[in-house]
């Protein structure tokens, strides 16, 4: 009944618009689930997120974002406190980590004071900055870094012509129609249509 009614109402075509949409849905959000590992790689699945720690050569921020480019990936923006302690985690029980400093995308370039994602533009959503930072030292320090405290990443401002490693972030796959967004497609899509009152 109820799909005679959107039928009715929305025509043959958006109706099946809708269907493929949904359709569209269910089977991007199978094949994200089910990333597999030669996909990923060289990157390493840490917490939510695919990440490429890059310990073989440094660079400075500038040079660390267009390595990131040439893995299809950004420079990491961490954006929550569960991506840092799994970062952090992976980072301080594996050899070689601590006492190297890593680029992330987060800048404060454009507005001093004001860090930015380099990989959408928006203001960061979550710092764990050390302690006393950021101090843009130097009235120079623009690009942030994960280091080591007591065997903790935090952030931290620096120079962003300092020779340090890069972190970077796997893309996540742009979806058209995302499983999340569904119920506020169809809300929008309902209120440009005249669902509700069909006539026969």
């Amino acid at each position: 009944m109820l799909s005679v009614t959107l039928a009715c109402n929305m025509g043959l075509t958006q109706y099946f618009i809708l269907i493929f949409c949904f359709t569209g849905v269910l089977s991007n959000s199978t094949n994200i689930s089910k990333r597999g590992e030669n996909e990923a790689q060289p990157f390493i699945e840490i917490g939510s997120k695919f990440y490429l720690i890059n310990t073989a050569a440094t660079m400075n921020w500038f040079g660390a974002a267009l390595y990131c480019r040439n893995f299809d990936s950004d420079l990491a923006v961490i954006e929550s406190p569960a991506e840092m302690n799994a970062l952090s985690f992976y980072l301080t029980t594996n050899d070689g980590h601590i006492g190297k400093y890593f680029w992330i995308g987060v800048t404060d370039l454009a507005e001093e004071g004001k860090f930015m994602s380099l990989k959408d533009g928006r203001p960061m959503l979550y710092a764990k900055w050390s302690g006393g930072q950021p101090d843009n030292a130097g009235q120079n320090e623009d690009c942030v870094h994960l280091w080591a405290v007591n065997n903790i990443f935090h952030m931290n401002d620096n120079d962003c012509m300092a020779k340090l490693y890069a972190i970077c972030e796997l893309r996540q796959p742009r979806k058209s129609c995302d499983v999340c967004d569904l119920k506020n497609f169809i809300d929008r899509f309902m209120q440009h249509t005249n669902v509700l009152n069909c006539r026969n």
